[in-house]
C-alpha cells in the first residue's frame, strides 16, 4: 500500500458523546429560528441607536442611549457564546471558519477597541440567509410544487432584506449628520435623513432603479445609492432566472441542498434496488427509529422520483458512487449510525461485479469508521470470507436466504405467515436483541424463559456472548456479564435488575 493511499484511508477522530449532542442540539430548527430573531432584534437596536445618536442635542440624550448599548451587547454576548459552542462541536474546524467567519466578525464590537465599528454589527444580517435555508427545509412538509422552488424565492427574498437594511443604515449614517455636505458647504442644521426617511429612500430607489426623491449629497450616500440600484437589477434578474428555471428545467436535486454536516447517528443505504424501498419503511417502522435519517446513496441516473412521496421526509438521496472515499466521507461516514450496503447491479453488472463493488464498499467503511454497524448483501456466499476478515458486522446472502424459506414453507405448510411476521416491524411480533443487565448473571436460560413470558410475554429465542459465540434455545446455559439476548414480542422490553 503506498503512503498516499494509506493516509487516505486514515480514519478520522470519533467525535465525543457531548460533541454528537450539541451539534444535534443546534440542527435543531427553533435553535436556529431563535437565532434569527436575535439577529433582527440586534440590528433593529443598532439602527435605532444611530438614528437616536444623530439627533442627540446634549449629553444627557446620549446618556439615554446607554440602556439601548447595553441590551445590544448582551445579545452580542449571546452569540459570542453560541459560536464558541459551536467551535467545540464542530467535527471540521476549518468548516465552522467557512461558515461563521462574518459572525465572527460581526461580535467585534462587544470589545471596547472596536467600539467606533459598532456598525459591523449590520453584518449579522447576512446569517438569516442561514435561517431562510431552515426555513427551506421546513418546506418539505409543503406541496412539491411549491418545494421545488422554495429555497431560490427565500434567497430572493433574504437579498431584499439585507439591502434595504444595509442601505438603511448607511443612508442614516452618512446623511442623516446635520451639515454634512461633500462639496465642503455647510448644510443645513437638521438631519436629511431620519431612520424612517432611510428606509424608504432605500426602498424607493431598490424598486424604481433611480434615488428617489433626489440624489443623497455626501459621497458615502452616493457609493450606497448606487449600490442599492446594482442590487435591484441583480435581484430582479435572479427572480427572473428563478422563475424561468421553474418552469422549463428541472431544479436541483434535494440531495444537492442537504446539509451534510448537520447529519448525526444516521443511517446509511448504500446502492438501490427493489429491496432498498422495503428497508427504508422497515427503519421507519422500526421503534425509536422513526425520525433517524437516512442516506441513500446510488450511481443510478439521477431521478429526483426516486422515492415514494409518503418516504421522501428526512430520506435524502446522493446521486454518486458509494465506492468512492469522499462520497462516503461527504455524506457523513464518521458521524453514522449504521450502514447498509445492497448488491449493486445497475447497469447491467454481473453478480461478481455487484459483491466485488459491496466487498470494496464495506471494507472502506470499516476501515474509514470502525465504530459504525455495517450490514452488506452478497449474491455469493463464496465471497463471505472477505468481509469477515475485514470484520465487516453483518452479511446477508439474500438467494441463499430465499431458498431456505421455500424449502422451510414446503415442509412446513402455514411456516411462512410466522416469518412475515416476525421479519417485519409493520405488523404483530418482531425480533429484538437486548442487553441483559449484570443482575442476570448466573440464572440459568430456563429461568429467564419462564419470567420474560410471565412478565413481559416475550419469548427467549437466543443468546449471543461477549465473545461473539451464539447460541440458539441452549439446553442448559447459565447467563454470564456481557450476554445480550434475543427475543420475540410485540414491543421492544427494558430488563431491569433486582434492587
Amino acid at each position: 500500500m503506498t503512503p498516499g493511499a494509506d493516509k487516505s484511508a486514515k480514519p478520522r477522530r470519533q467525535p465525543a458523546r457531548w460533541q454528537v449532542s450539541l451539534a444535534e442540539f443546534f440542527a435543531n430548527v427553533w435553535v436556529e429560528a431563535s437565532v434569527g430573531v436575535l439577529v433582527l432584534v440586534s440590528v433593529g437596536l443598532t439602527l435605532l441607536e444611530f438614528a437616536l445618536a444623530e439627533t442627540a442635542r446634549n449629553p444627557d440624550d446620549l446618556a439615554s442611549l446607554q440602556p439601548l448599548i447595553r441590551v445590544n451587547d448582551v445579545i452580542t454576548g449571546i452569540f459570542v457564546i453560541e459560536l464558541c459552542l459551536r467551535f467545540c462541536a464542530a467535527n471540521s474546524k476549518r468548516q465552522f471558519f467557512r461558515t461563521f467567519w462574518l459572525d465572527i466578525i460581526a461580535v467585534l464590537p462587544l470589545f471596547r477597541i472596536f467600539r467606533a465599528g459598532r456598525a459591523i454589527r449590520l453584518l449579522r444580517m447576512i446569517r438569516l440567509l442561514r435561517t431562510f435555508g431552515v426555513v427551506s427545509r421546513l418546506a418539505s412538509h409543503f406541496p412539491h410544487v411549491f418545494r421545488r422552488g422554495a429555497l431560490e424565492y427565500l434567497v430572493v427574498c433574504g437579498l431584499l432584506v439585507l439591502t434595504v437594511v444595509f442601505a438603511s443604515g448607511g443612508i442614516l449614517y452618512f446623511e442623516g449628520r446635520p451639515g454634512a455636505d461633500v462639496e465642503g458647504e455647510l448644510g443645513a442644521e437638521e438631519p436629511r435623513f431620519g431612520l424612517q426617511d432611510s428606509i424608504w429612500f432605500s426602498v424607493y430607489s431598490l424598486f424604481a432603479g433611480e434615488p428617489v426623491p433626489e440624489p443623497p449629497r455626501t459621497v458615502g450616500g452616493k457609493l450606497i445609492t448606487v449600490f442599492v440600484m446594482f442590487m435591484g437589477l441583480t435581484i430582479f434578474a435572479m427572480f427572473t432566472g428563478t422563475v424561468s428555471a421553474f418552469m422549463v428545467e428541472r431544479l436541483q436535486s434535494e440531495g444537492g441542498r442537504v446539509d451534510w454536516n448537520a447529519l448525526q447517528s444516521h443511517v446509511i443505504i448504500c446502492g438501490w434496488n427493489n429491496q432498498a424501498e422495503i428497508i427504508i419503511r422497515e427503519l421507519r417502522a422500526s421503534p425509536g427509529r422513526e425520525r433517524t435519517p437516512i442516506v441513500v446513496i446510488t450511481g443510478g441516473p439521477r431521478d429526483e422520483s426516486l422515492l415514494p412521496p409518503d418516504l421522501d421526509a428526512n430520506v435524502h438521496v446522493c446521486f454518486d458512487d458509494f465506492t468512492r472515499i469522499a462520497v462516503l466521507e461527504k455524506v457523513g461516514i464518521h458521524r453514522a449510525a449504521t450502514c447498509i450496503i445492497l448488491a449493486d447491479t445497475q447497469g447491467g453488472r454481473s453478480d461478481q461485479d455487484a459483491d466485488a463493488r459491496t466487498i470494496l464498499a464495506a471494507l472502506t467503511v470499516e476501515k474509514l469508521n470502525p465504530r459504525v454497524y455495517t450490514c452488506a448483501e452478497l449474491l455469493n456466499r463464496s465471497y463471505g470470507s472477505h468481509l469477515e476478515m475485514g470484520h465487516v458486522n453483518d452479511y446477508v446472502v439474500s438467494g441463499e436466504h430465499g431458498a431456505f424459506l421455500l424449502a422451510q414453507a414446503a415442509m412446513n405448510r402455514g411456516l411462512m405467515d410466522v416469518f412475515s411476521e416476525l421479519l417485519t416491524y409493520q405488523k404483530g411480533n418482531e425480533f429484538y436483541r437486548l442487553r441483559l443487565p449484570d443482575e442476570f448473571a448466573g440464572r440459568s436460560f430456563l429461568e429467564l424463559f419462564v419470567d420474560l413470558k410471565r412478565q413481559h410475554n416475550a419469548v427467549l429465542v437466543s443468546v449471543h456472548t461477549a465473545d461473539g459465540q451464539m447460541f440458539v434455545n441452549p439446553a442448559d446455559y447459565i447467563f454470564r456479564r456481557g450476554d445480550e439476548i434475543v427475543v420475540i414480542a410485540e414491543e421492544e422490553l427494558t430488563l431491569k435488575g433486582k434492587s
